[in-house]
């Protein structure tokens, strides 16, 4: 490295006047000190030859420095900073001996000249204090730069692979690193975006291709060589790379436009150089009082620390560790990152913050090793965490489904929210490991746990997700160049005293540097050397030449991707090399596990498989061999997806838990397994692997299966992703519309309703085109569809598609003995009563009633000639109608059909199976009807229970459950125990099922009840007033909740403004006829109108009152020789003094 000055610059000469200015020009990678400045032809240095030195007053210096050591194999990015340093040192040096030390400069920079001086001014700026404040002098100094084709953002693949030298090893890592969207370049221009105002900036681009043997193109773009900054010049030199910093004459291209940049910043530079130094001047006489206030400061916080510190529980707290994997064996370094982290994790933190988790961001490169990091330090403090908790965050719906599976865990639930709520109310130290948050549209806050009891570390590539961090955050790229060497010693096994010679350390050292340090690519490279695909001497010769071929895949966008993933190629090709039958299945169960999750992908599916498609006439053309192992025997079977298993944990390729029995691979390498099929591979590929989960869903979803079609959501979420984005018009066939039909099937099974919606649709589109609309397998889509409508109590568009599967059902009967029935319109074949006995059960929830009776009694009476008593679509039929003769107050006859419905399912499918359950939470409401209220209470509480063990207490059913619950106790006088249980959950409700939910409705109304047992009239009265605005006024449920109203206020003895609402209540019965005239809350709503009327002596209203409802005599006249209104034993307990009247206790 050296400086030549280039201007006529003689100390014996005193006559001559001193420069006022240096003009420092810095050269690229592929041209010298001199050459690059100089037209090969007329051998004219225009810096030296055509400048007017003289007439500008000007210095012109060359800065040299050699770039074989950055273009050779072993050359990396970090070579950038040690240049960097030694041009500010240089340069410092040159001025100083010629006392310049403050004299302006302006910078020209060609090609990477310019990347070497914004980081050489990066450290510049940084360089405070009284030993290194000579450095800043160029920061100070510096007026204005020139960036001539400097590749800001990056060059192309084309250009760095045209333009390398070495053809068979290909470019080296540092080249790379130059790649577009580089990260070395990002850190680079982010470091020194903050400074750009304090320079004058002009960019130049080059306008002409370059020419090579290997290329044609240009070599730094316009995007890259003048990013659209604010305040900053931009020009295009008629010229290719190379000669647009090559002039011949005053007149050439370009030249014109530089020369007059030069002469406008040489001009400007002494005055605003003079401002700069005097400020940089004031600041340094304040900084000594301000490094005072810094020790004293940093005092009190390490004294604040080491309190922290002797307050620490030594003792091993931990009770719970949910994590499903363990950190590799071959973990080395990053012992001081760990040891920062733990100290900002125990530090006390900001007041400001303190009601905040302590957050800690690792960020960085893929394949760095953050995934890594955090399992080496959950393991080694675990003791210190009551609990350990990872989330998988690589899309919304794992993590999701991460919380989901903790709150499973804790008995609450498979729900998200559940799942957040449950770690947010923990009051023992935890700590939470967000993993790989990758997706830049992803808000990851929403996963922070609310409090400040816990730990959490997040892991991202996404460098903006720092941003979230409030203790602290590191950035991963590279490892130490001595960590990285002893990892990939360690895991090749040569690292023992007797291998590990100081020849294996520099062969590991240079392999380690190629890989850019990254931990993931140097353990895989040991792991290829152990195995002996390639010895250690050899490996790097055989890895740069792999590495030139993945680079030009257009899949592979930087340097760091290329780096991990040519460690995973070269065994790979061995693999796929290798004609054993093991290895042919280890290639083929690659291929499967490439589109599905890369974590936790069960070994059972295989065997799943074979189940589903043993004995069946299932097509095998497609699947790879391994797959078709039917006459082979079980334990033979596993023995060979077991010994393909081990080739790719051999080679490092997968993972192997043989304690959850599970594989999982790096979020890296399932890219890559991906990315390097082609296209007709890739979509066998997908398809295969599509169909294999599809068939891993048995048709009859048995409750015992429902744990490992749980562990399929992530991988059926990892297909659906792919399908969406690369096959967007799948499905295409029906059996592919098959395919999806199961997986919403999952999807509802799991609470899913929406995914399961969305699905269904399409498959409902794609039959009813290639099928038909009446198609039985269309009809059974609509069906699945239908259902996700009521869970999600969209009522309307159920019904909407019930009634049009009824009128197919209608049209496609089995045979013509179902046309020859009398009458004809009504036929009562299966497929007519089933679509019957789902209408029911929807004209039950949106208050039909009377409709919901007609169509369940054809359905149960059509089904029970046809099926058969004990067949469970007769059951369901008859579960359906008891439930509505319920509603409609017929008790008596409710109750016998569902201790049927209970008795049978009982025997048939078990007592705690969820169709069981959901019978008996019905006849519990019956007993309770009835007036059995032992009954009900022992039933009900033992639905209670079984739904918290076997969905949690979270689950939607089960808080269905603690409602019914609520509602005895209220009628046994208990009315505080059931405001307890109603309070408790209104939250659970709001976050699982939403504010606006029917549940948190029913919930609220029920609470309601309770304040108005309690005499708590105003709580009661407030809340049904706001529930009584959100039903729709032809709704039966509108009628109970306004006549709860009305008895509320009453009570409050406002009876003039119930008025109003009583006319409205009798409008909506005997008008629209909400519920039956002589149903017991008509006569309430007439009762209070008549008391009223008595009150206002309004006889001809009382008179006309009688007279339109038939009956209401009768019962004022029952009603006359008891205490309390007819409204009060409805509604109130049997503590309240009211005589028990069964049928007259209504649903609330």
């Amino acid at each position: 490295m050296s400086i030549i000055v280039l201007s006529k610059d003689n100390p014996l000469d005193t006559s001559a006047s001193v420069p006022t200015v240096d003009v420092v020009a810095i050269h690229g990678l592929y041209e010298g000190q001199l050459d690059t400045w100089t037209d090969p032809q007329t051998g004219l240095l225009w810096l030296r030859d055509l400048f007017p030195h003289d007439e500008l007053n000007a210095r012109v210096l060359a800065y040299g420095y050699g770039t074989e050591t950055l273009l050779n194999p072993g050359g990396t990015a970090d070579g950038i900073l040690p240049y960097a340093t030694s041009l500010i040192a240089e340069l410092c040096a040159f001025r100083e001996l010629s006392n310049s030390s403050e004299r302006p400069i302006i910078f020209i920079c060609h090609g990477f000249g310019g990347i070497l001086l914004k980081r050489a001014l990066v450290f510049s700026s940084a360089s405070q204090g009284d030993q290194v404040q000579h450095r800043r002098s160029v920061y100070v100094s510096t007026h204005a730069i020139l960036f001539m084709g400097t590749p800001h953002n990056g060059m192309s693949k084309d250009a760095i692979l045209g333009l390398s030298k070495h053809k068979i090893r290909g470019p080296s890592q540092f080249l790379l690193s130059m790649l577009k969207s580089s990260e070395v370049l990002g850190d680079i221009t982010d470091l020194f975006s903050p400074m750009m105002k304090q320079f004058m900036i002009s960019y130049f681009w080059e306008q002409l291709s370059t020419k090579t043997r290997g290329f044609k193109g240009h070599i730094v773009d316009e995007n890259s060589a003048a990013p659209a900054w604010h305040n900053v010049d931009r020009c295009g030199i008629m010229a290719n790379h190379s000669d647009m910093v090559k002039f011949r004459s005053r007149q050439d291209r370009g030249y014109p436009v530089v020369f007059a940049t030069l002469r406008r910043y040489i001009k400007d530079a002494p005055e605003v150089i003079r401002s700069k130094w005097r400020k940089e001047r004031r600041l340094s006489a304040e900084e000594p009082r301000n490094e005072v206030q810094a020790q004293l400061q940093n005092c009190t916080g390490a004294a604040e620390m080491a309190q922290s510190s002797l307050a620490t529980n030594p003792e091993d707290i931990n009770e719970i560790y949910a994590v499903l994997r363990s950190s590799s064996n071959y973990f080395t370094g990053r012992k001081l990152y760990a040891k920062d982290m733990k100290g900002a994790l125990n530090a006390p933190q900001d007041e400001s913050m303190s009601h905040r988790q302590k957050i800690f961001v690792i960020y960085g490169l893929g394949g760095s090793g953050k995934t890594q990091f955090c399992l080496k330090y959950i393991e080694d403090n675990r003791s210190s965490y009551w609990g350990v908790f990872w989330i998988d965050a690589s899309s919304e719906e794992n993590a999701e489904s991460g919380f989901a599976s903790l709150a499973l865990q804790a008995g609450k639930g498979a729900n998200f929210a559940a799942g957040i709520h449950w770690l947010s109310a923990q009051s023992k130290p935890w700590i939470l490991v967000i993993d790989n948050a990758d997706d830049p549209d992803m808000d990851v806050s929403k996963y922070f746990p609310v409090g400040n009891k816990g730990h959490i570390l997040v892991t991202t590539r996404n460098p903006g997700v720092a941003s979230q961090a409030t203790i602290g955050s590191f950035r991963f790229r590279g490892m130490d160049p001595e960590e990285a060497t002893a990892l990939l010693l360690r895991s090749a096994h040569l690292f023992s005293s007797g291998t590990s010679n100081s020849q294996s350390k520099e062969l590991a050292r240079g392999i380690a540097s190629e890989l850019g340090y990254l931990a993931l690519a140097v353990n895989h490279a040991g792991t290829t050397i152990r195995r002996n695909i390639y010895t250690l001497d050899k490996y790097l010769h055989y890895y740069l030449g792999y590495r030139k071929e993945m680079i030009s895949y257009s899949h592979i966008n930087n340097a760091d991707d290329a780096n991990i993933i040519t460690t995973w190629e070269i065994p790979f090709r061995k693999i796929e090399a290798r004609a054993s039958v093991e290895y042919r299945d280890a290639v083929d169960i690659m291929h499967v596990f490439a589109f599905m999750h890369f974590e936790s992908i069960p070994e059972s599916i295989f065997q799943a498989f074979w189940n589903s498609t043993n004995g069946t006439e299932t097509s095998f053309t497609d699947y790879p061999d391994i797959l078709q192992n039917q006459s082979m025997l079980n334990e033979e079977a596993h023995a060979r997806v077991r010994r393909a298993f081990r080739v790719l944990c051999d080679y490092s390729i997968i993972d192997y838990d043989p304690s959850q029995k599970s594989c999982s691979l790096h979020p890296v390498v399932h890219m890559w397994a991906r990315s390097r099929l082609k296209p007709d591979e890739y979509a066998r590929w997908m398809s295969c692997t599509t169909a294999m989960l599809a068939h891993c869903i048995s048709s009859n979803f048995e409750a015992s299966g429902r744990q490992f079609r749980r562990q399929l959501l992530s991988h059926i979420d990892a297909v659906l992703r792919t399908l969406h984005q690369q096959f967007p018009s799948f499905p295409e066939t029906t059996k592919q519309a098959a395919e999806l039909d199961k997986f919403a099937c999952v999807y509802a099974e799991n609470g899913l309703w929406k995914q399961a919606s969305s699905l269904r649709r399409k498959v409902i589109d794609l039959r009813t085109k290639k099928l038909g609309r009446r198609h039985t397998d269309t009809l059974q889509a609509q069906k699945g569809l239908a259902d996700v409508y009521w869970n999600l109590f969209e009522v309307k568009p159920c019904i909407e598609i019930q009634l049009d599967i009824l009128k197919s059902t209608w049209l496609l009967r089995p045979s013509i003995s179902n046309w020859v029935i009398w009458p004809p319109w009504k036929p009562d074949h299966v497929s007519y009563c089933i679509a019957l006995s789902d209408l029911t059960q929807s004209l039950w929830l949106a208050g039909k009633l009377d409709l919901s009776r007609q169509a369940g009694e054809r359905a149960f009476e059509g089904l029970m000639r046809h099926l058969g008593p004990d067949d469970p679509i007769t059951l369901n039929a008859m579960f359906n109608l008891g439930r509505t003769y319920h509603h409609l107050r017929e008790y008596e006859k409710s109750n016998r059909y569902l201790v049927c419905v209970v008795q049978k399912r009982k025997h048939f499918f078990g007592l705690n199976h969820p169709d069981t359950l959901m019978a008996r939470t019905e006849l519990g409401t019956s007993y309770r009807a009835l007036g059995l209220m032992n009954l009900a209470e022992k039933l009900i509480g033992n639905v209670l229970e079984a739904r918290k063990k076997t969905l949690g207490e979270e689950h939607a059913y089960t808080l269905w459950s603690v409602n019914e619950f609520a509602k005895i106790l209220c009628d046994r006088g208990r009315s505080e125990e059931a405001e307890i249980m109603l309070e408790h959950i209104i939250p659970i409700v709001a976050r699982t099922l939403g504010k606006d939910h029917v549940g948190m409705t029913m919930t609220r109304s029920n609470l309601a009840r309770a304040y108005a047992i309690s005499k708590r009239w105003s709580d009661a009265a407030d809340i049904l007033r706001d529930i009584s605005k959100a039903i729709k006024a032809d709704h039966p449920d509108w009628v109970n909740i306004m006549c709860g109203y009305v008895h509320v206020r009453v009570k409050m003895g406002l009876f003039d403004e119930t008025e109003a609402d009583c006319k409205e209540l009798l409008e909506a019965i005997t008008k629209r006829k909400v519920i039956a005239l002589h149903d017991p809350l008509t006569f309430g709503v007439a009762e209070t109108l008549v008391r009223i009327y008595e009150k206002q002596r309004r006889e001809e209203e009382i008179i006309a009152l009688k007279m339109q409802l038939p009956g209401l005599d009768k019962v004022l006249e029952e009603q006359s020789t008891s205490q309390n209104s007819l409204f009060s034993e409805l509604y109130a307990a049997q503590s309240d003094g009211s005589k028990e009247k069964p049928g007259f206790v209504r649903r609330v």
